[in-house]
């Protein structure tokens, strides 16, 4: 049986390590990836083995040639463009005749392959895959596979709400050449995303087989430090070059080293490598071949290349150092820290935490370095979370990123593209945008700039013009110090969960499209923008005559681009705003929350003092509001959603729209009463804003809204939007000839309690495995987490996304049922974590 080995990774993330080398050259102790994957195929007795290449392939192909220094067979595909993982192998179908064996030169394991094999022969599989169970799948595809091994479904990298299932794709697979039918030629096509659903469509036999053994993605820093220690803990069994001796040390041949210095347990001295008197080398240390440990040097949880030269009485704790790096004598090289290939540490230096210093750079004696010599953006797991691409100003979020995310964006669109772009009025939202509009008129795509403006406008513009895509920049609300960057479809909605990640891959590869100097975007002023949103919204609200009778209301308008457009709405509804805070400032960043606390209590006593008929507060980016009922009375956000879904649900002002409700899974049930006592249904959804706004473009849908303020009324647009909403209230309540508080007063009692727990990234897996087993989950209960029936109420299990808390959510048909019931998920929230 032949192997292919996949060895095209180019390892964006694992800079600097791969400045100068394609991924799986990347040494482990002492070995590169790929050498330690082809000892384990020829241990399983496969020698002929194709490589399929693509980034640096000559680098590959000189150190391994045909094979013969190892025993082995070796010849190589090598892509002259992307071709994907299925398309890599299809490039050298001629070769693969049988069976073959798919494997992954870049990630590190120790499987039992032959079990693998005889699994696939045993169930007559058109495809296997090896699976194995891992504590985090986020960052891997999940498969869901029957008693019997045969596969159901796929999940490519969910959420932590969609994992069902912690056995992960391996990457491994036992492949029938029947597949190449299925392949087209010459174009990029994936495994997971575009073979496995084609052949599952017609019915092919695919099977999971779940095995023991290591198994690692090596695709950060952190990552690779992590691997070596799992290695000299004996948890992977892998080839280590060198005598092992006594206390896990292994000693390459012609090593030398003095009998003063000291060497801990778990260390690895590659071959002729001299350690000088004195030397003190501590546990968990790699030093590779062909190295130099000065007189009285300190080296511990360190991982050190061949070729390099650590100076007297230098010190490197828990650094790595690439190949022929030189650390002169006195230098300090600290945790975290990565330096380059034939860098230089000059004497007496320090290189600071977490520094990465990439390769061919000096660095001067005595200096004291603190921060990257190159910057270029560290590894992380995504680009976006709940809320687009979040982080600190300057930070997290920095113009660098802020122009390749938007190169990535633009690349993935027609060239000429028409993109929307617009901003809060923060000071970091101005500076990420100008990086933004760069970024998209490198790859060749046109700038409709609308400086200014709230997301729904950029919503809206991005919608109904010829515009392909849209980005909306602002501070994160309720977090002052932090900027939101949100990217959105020709729809006008969030993108997907596939386009982001889509846009992430071309950001770590640095992938992106570069216009010729007469092809680079152009940077236009739409001039009528606000004009055309609030002719789109008087039409969709019927007109000016929105309200017929007059009222008084009192809106916090948040410091927001709301306070564009409100007023002269306002006006035309015959309505009197007293507005607070109802201008733009530069200067002023978006409240905290303690902050918002007070200036509701302030709306709440301004709706006393004028006597108004309604109190509302919108936020700083204009999406979400809060109500304030005629007597002062502040409503929670579920309250808010169930009278507006009373108020929608009983009127009949529009004839075309649908008679449905979307709501998240984590909303009452008292939607459902509500909704059936006025003849419609509800749909639940996720609980990202993009989750919503999709359900909202279906035309069954006719209103959509969020536990945290924010409503979709599609008949306009399929997102949030703080003006629309109060128009489309007033309207309601109009039309109904009630007030807020008579309407509060005609909901259903509800009993919702929610609480959460925290649990570390690596037992999430084991959560929602417990949960899922507790019994039959239909379809509708595993939109996003766990949802289980209960006599007396629900609960909901909802991991969230980027922070390592799970969320338990309970609703009972009274406040002691839904207090019991959400006591005994935590519980079981916290057995799952202690014993999963």
């Amino acid at each position: 049986m032949k192997a292919v080995v996949m060895a095209g990774g180019e390892g964006t993330r694992l800079r600097p390590l791969t400045s100068l080398r394609p991924k799986p050259m990347v040494p482990i102790v002492n070995q590169p990836v790929m050498q330690h994957i082809l000892g384990l195929v020829k241990h399983h007795g496969m020698t002929e083995v194709v490589a399929t290449l693509a980034f640096m392939p000559q680098v590959i192909e000189a150190y391994f040639g045909d094979g013969d220094e190892w025993g082995m067979d070796i010849s190589y595909a090598i892509e002259e463009t992307p071709l994907g993982t299925a398309g890599s192998v299809k490039n050298a179908a001629e070769a693969l005749t049988e069976t073959f064996v798919v494997i992954s030169g870049d990630a590190l394991t120790d499987i039992d392959l032959s079990e693998v094999i005889e699994f696939h022969k045993a169930k007559g599989a058109a495809v296997t895959i090896a699976l194995k169970r891992v504590p985090d799948p986020l960052e891997f595809g999940v498969v869901i596979t029957d008693e019997d091994g045969r596969i159901e479904r796929f999940l490519e990298k969910p959420s932590w709400g969609q994992v069902f299932s912690d056995t992960i794709n391996t990457g491994i697979y036992v492949v029938e050449p029947l597949v190449f039918d299925f392949i087209p030629e010459n174009m990029p096509f994936d495994f997971s995303s575009d073979l496995f659903p084609i052949l599952m469509d017609k019915g092919y036999p695919l099977y999971g087989c779940v095995v023991d053994g290591y198994w690692a993605d090596v695709g950060s820093l952190e990552g690779y430090v992590d691997v070596h220690r799992d290695i000299l803990d004996g948890k992977a069994m892998l080839h280590v070059p060198g005598s092992r001796t006594k206390n896990d040390v292994w000693v390459g041949a012609g090593a030398s080293i003095d009998p003063t210095a000291e060497i801990a347990e778990k260390v690895v001295i590659g071959a002729n490598t001299t350690v000088r008197a004195g030397a003190k080398i501590g546990p968990y240390t790699v030093i590779g071949d062909n190295c130099l440990v000065g007189y009285d040097a300190q080296i511990e949880y360190s991982i050190v290349w061949g070729d390099s030269f650590v100076g007297k009485y230098s010190q490197v704790r828990g650094a790595v150092l690439c190949r022929s790096v030189d650390i002169r004598a006195g230098a300090r090289v600290e945790q975290g820290a990565v330096i380059g290939d034939e860098s230089v540490v000059g004497h007496g230096a320090a290189v600071a935490n977490d520094v990465q210093v990439y390769p061919f750079k000096r660095i001067d004696a005595g200096a004291m370095v603190s921060s990257s010599l190159i910057w270029e953006s560290r590894g992380v797991r995504a680009l976006f979370g709940g809320d687009g691409i979040a982080g600190l100003v300057n930070i997290d979020v920095t113009p660098e990123l802020a122009l390749h995310v938007a190169q990535a964006f633009g690349s993935l669109l027609p060239s000429k593209s028409h993109v929307v772009v617009s901003r809060d009025s923060s000071g970091a939202a101005r500076m990420v945008k100008r990086a933004v509009a760069a970024g998209l008129n490198s790859a060749g795509c046109h700038v409709r700039d609308l400086r200014v403006a709230s997301p729904a406008v950029t919503r809206f513009t991005t919608r109904d013009t010829r515009a392909t895509g849209g980005v909306h920049i602002c501070a994160a609300d309720g977090d002052p110090q932090s900027i939101e960057i949100h990217f959105y479809d020709s729809a006008g909605i969030d993108l997907s969960s596939g386009q982001e990640k889509k846009v992430e891959r071309l950001y770590f590869r640095k992938e992106f499209r570069r216009a010729f100097f007469d092809q680079i975007g152009e940077i236009l002023y739409p001039p009528r923008a606000l004009e055309y949103y609030t002719t789109g919204l008087t039409a969709a609200l019927n007109g000016s005559t929105t309200v017929r009778r007059h009222r008084t209301a009192v809106v916090d308008m948040g410091l927001s681009p709301a306070s564009f457009v409100l007023p002269s709405l306002a006006a035309d509804w015959d309505v009197d705003v007293i507005g607070l805070r109802a201008y733009i400032d530069s200067e002023r960043s978006p409240v905290n929350d303690g902050e918002r606390s007070a200036l509701l209590d302030r709306l709440a006593r301004s709706v006393d003092m004028f006597q108004a008929d309604i109190g509302v507060f919108i936020d700083s980016t204009a999406e979400r509001i809060t109500l304030v009922t005629p007597s002062g009375r502040i409503l929670d956000n579920d309250t808010a959603l169930h009278a507006m879904v009373w108020l929608w649900a009983n009127s009949t002002t529009t004839a075309a729209e649908g008679r449905g409700i979307a709501v998240p899974v984590t909303a009452s049930t008292a939607v459902e009463r509500i909704a059936g006592d006025a003849g419609r249904f509800v749909r639940r959804t996720g609980t990202s804003r993009r989750a919503l706004s999709a359900a909202a473009l279906d035309p069954a849908i006719g209103f959509a809204g969020s536990r945290r303020g924010g409503f979709v009324f599609p008949e306009f647009l399929a997102g949030y939007d703080a003006v629309m909403s109060f128009g489309a209230l007033l309207r309601m309540l109009d039309h109904h000839g009630l007030d807020l508080d008579e309407v509060v007063a005609r909901l259903p009692e509800f009993h919702l309690r929610e609480q959460s727990v925290f649990c570390p990234f690596d037992r999430k897996g084991a959560v929602m495995r417990s949960m899922a087993a507790l019994g039959r989950i239909g379809e509708a209960d595993v939109i996003e987490g766990v949802r289980i029936p209960d006599a007396k109420g629900w609960a909901l299990v909802l991991p969230h996304a980027t922070e390592a808390l799970v969320h338990v959510y309970a609703e009972g048909d009274d406040g002691s049922a839904a207090d019991a019931l959400l006591q005994r998920y935590v519980e079981t929230v916290r057995e799952a974590i202690a014993n999963g």
